[in-house]
């Protein structure tokens, strides 16, 4: 039965060579089409295209409603105080982000001796009160240098547009410190809060991931 079918297979193709050589050329029915995509690079050069770009501000103590990117100035600062401060991270772009954070104090040399002196721990951090279940701290990411300490937090969620985050609402002073052990607190004394941002899609599922995924 199998040669059989090969045989017919073979004569019935035959026989349709034999009819297309003798209707000499033949024009066949065809067509085509095409499309181009385009692919538009976000940016943030203000021409209209998506853009990506990041904000930190905090509220002005003298009216609440402002947003504050020049931060606040304390006077007369006492051991147990508890100072308001905001620094609040906003999405001003449109596509959700991979929020990181860099707290920095300077003048950690004297901050650090008077912890010592008051046998109180020289972790800053404890200053400030950060949601924990809103972000994580990096603990192998704190750096001393130049008189500076500085600690990282990442964003535990995306940030999509127009959205905002707190990093924390109060810096409290030490209640243990006694006034020589506020020396530290002068017109140099600063707390700097910066914040990166990266594209959270298809960019890992953490923030920790997206900005591991970084080079630069």
């Amino acid at each position: 039965m199998k040669m059989n079918k090969k045989k017919v297979l073979v004569t019935a193709l035959a026989a349709s060579l034999i009819a297309i050589l003798s209707l000499g050329t033949l024009a066949w029915f065809n067509a085509k089409d095409e499309i181009t995509n385009t692919f538009k690079v976000a940016d943030s050069d203000g021409d209209g295209t998506p853009d990506f770009s990041v904000d930190v501000w905090e509220n002005d103590s003298a009216n609440p409603t402002v947003k504050d990117q020049d931060g606040v100035t304390y006077e007369e600062i006492a051991p147990g105080d508890v100072l308001a401060k905001n620094p609040t991270v906003e999405n001003t772009g449109d596509y959700d982000q991979w929020i990181r954070v860099y707290v920095t104090f300077d003048e950690f040399s004297t901050i650090e001796a008077a912890c010592q002196r008051v046998r109180i721990t020289s972790d800053l951090r404890t200053w400030l009160d950060v949601d924990d279940t809103a972000w994580a701290a990096d603990n192998n990411a704190t750096k001393v240098e130049n008189n500076t300490v500085t600690y990282v937090y990442y964003y535990n969620y995306k940030l999509a547009k127009d959205e905002t985050a707190v990093l924390f609402n109060n810096v409290s002073i030490p209640k243990e410190f006694e006034q020589e052990d506020m020396r530290y607190v002068s017109d140099n004394f600063t707390i700097k809060v910066k914040a990166e941002a990266i594209q959270a899609d298809n960019n890992g599922q953490t923030a920790q991931n997206g900005f591991a995924n970084w080079t630069y």
